[in-house]
């Protein structure tokens, strides 16, 4: 069995993250400032494709909710016509 120097090991994690920082800012194909850009750009587009989704989200459960609401009232008033036929004996 061989033993792990968490020395050794911690060492290589902190010069392959060093060296993956260097390489990615040697071979980045934009500017800081553009690609800062482009994800406040992606991040104000995914907000409004949400936003646009919960309002039709939102639409949609309202009609919904208003077919629903339509659905009991007219039950609600079959059962009372019902209620009065069967009180007087009109069934």
């Amino acid at each position: 069995m061989s033993r792990v120097s968490w020395q050794g090991t911690g060492m290589g994690i902190i010069i392959g993250v060093g060296v993956g920082v260097a390489l990615g800012m040697l071979f980045a194909p934009k500017s800081g400032e553009e690609t800062r850009d482009e994800i406040a750009g992606n991040v104000k587009d995914g907000f409004n494709r949400a936003m646009e989704s919960g309002r039709d989200l939102s639409n949609r459960f309202q009609d919904k909710f208003g077919d629903v609401k339509e659905q009991v009232n007219r039950t609600a008033d079959a059962g009372e016509q019902f209620y009065r036929d069967a009180k007087t004996g009109n069934l």
